[in-house]
């Protein structure tokens, strides 16, 4: 007996969805690989019609199961007059930019309007971050929240680190020796030399580094963490305008494209504290050359600590220092590590990697970092 159809929508037809030369981010390949001939690719939701239809197009001229039936549907809207307010939809992939989703209000209520006109949708995948609005109560970020949780349906977020075969590692171990988390500390060193759009650099557009790249590290931080006590959280920065802040190797006029109010810090180091008392901290620097990011996370306890490195390749690498046994540093590499098909997997099983109102904590977090650093300049001038 075939196994019964597996109804996906994705929402957005751009790189998050399906794939890019960029980089890892391809939800749609996961899915396919999961369910193969079962697939059933109900439509995609995108004003941008004809980006849309050239996915669906890719997918059939590749002989990929699942697309033949594939819609199209500009509007939320418009997808649920097409299916129906009783139609099942096993999974919901939401990979719009941020700009439109995460907010009660237009034009950033994206995820309120797939909820209505989705109802019965048994699971949600929301990419990262949550939203590019400034949290606040007005902006109603809370409010998205609220909804998904009483959608019923099970939803996850696409922080895909908290996926890694590592991280379960760091788990588990200190769950089997009874460990209580010191500290976190994590570094995230970009290479920028090719990022080349002036948008990235805009942190009005993008919302800075912290918020739109170091948030995967923000998720970390929290997962070993805890909550955060957001009113602890000091930051400072090396701007643009500082001496330590030229880049020699701008791969695009920054001078011509973005003003200099929101031209974005090139070196970001915060420290704040954990409501359960341990101590975190997260480094954004903007200052390496060539094409290879350096990114670390440290897991910091009584007589035992973990590293975890090259979370961004295929083979992350976990350093463990235990000196309870040994002053000699264990290493574990996690070969063919694929923290996207995980997650997804963990989040059809019903236990999601990453919840929403987690990375709604790492949302406010990483704002909060970013709006530290700001007054400190401020006080700074004042001075």
């Amino acid at each position: 007996m075939s196994p019964a159809p597996f109804k996906v929508v994705f929402v957005g037809a751009g790189e998050i969805n399906f794939g890019s030369a960029e980089g890892p981010w391809n939800h749609s390949k996961r899915v396919e690989s999961s369910f193969g001939s079962s697939l059933r690719v109900l439509g995609i939701i995108d004003p941008d019609t004809a980006r849309a239809e050239k996915q669906i197009q890719l997918k059939k001229s590749a002989h990929v199961p699942g697309y033949d039936e594939a819609a199209i549907w500009p509007t939320p809207e418009l997808a649920g007059e097409a299916l129906g307010a009783d139609r099942i939809v096993d999974l919901v992939i939401v990979g719009a930019p941020p700009h439109f989703r995460g907010c009660a209000a237009p034009p950033a209520d994206l995820d309120l309007r797939l909820l209505a006109a989705l109802p019965k949708t048994r699971h949600w995948l929301v990419e990262k971050p949550v939203s590019a609005a400034q949290p606040t109560e007005l902006a109603g970020q809370r409010k998205v929240l609220e909804a998904y949780n009483a959608s019923g349906a099970v939803v996850g977020c696409g922080y895909m680190m908290t996926a890694l075969k590592g991280v379960d590692t760091i788990k588990r171990m200190i769950t089997e020796k009874g460990l209580t988390v010191m500290g976190t500390a994590a570094r995230y060193y970009m290479a920028y030399e090719y990022a080349t759009k002036p948008a990235w650099w805009n942190k009005v557009i993008s919302c800075g580094p912290i918020v739109e790249q170091a948030t995967h590290l923000a998720s970390l931080s929290l997962l070993f963490g805890g909550p955060a006590r957001l009113k602890t959280v000091r930051t400072h920065t090396v701007e643009h305008s500082d001496a330590p802040g030229k880049l020699s190797k701008l791969g695009f006029d920054e001078e011509a494209t973005v003003p200099p109010s929101g031209r974005i810090p090139r070196y970001t180091a915060a420290v704040w504290k954990y409501k359960a008392d341990a101590v975190g901290s997260l480094t954004h620097v903007v200052g390496l050359h060539g094409n290879t990011y350096d990114t670390e996370f440290e897991v910091i306890c009584d007589g035992t600590t973990f590293r975890l490195v090259d979370m961004y390749t295929s083979t992350p690498r976990l350093f463990i220092r235990q000196s309870d046994k040994s002053a000699e540093v264990e290493v574990h590499a996690f070969e063919d590590d694929d923290p996207f098909q995980t997650q997804i997997d963990r989040l059809l099983a019903g236990t999601p990697s990453c919840t929403y109102e987690q990375a709604l904590q790492t949302y406010e977090l990483t704002w909060a970092i970013r709006e530290a650093g700001e007054r400190e300049r401020l006080e700074e001038q004042d001075e």
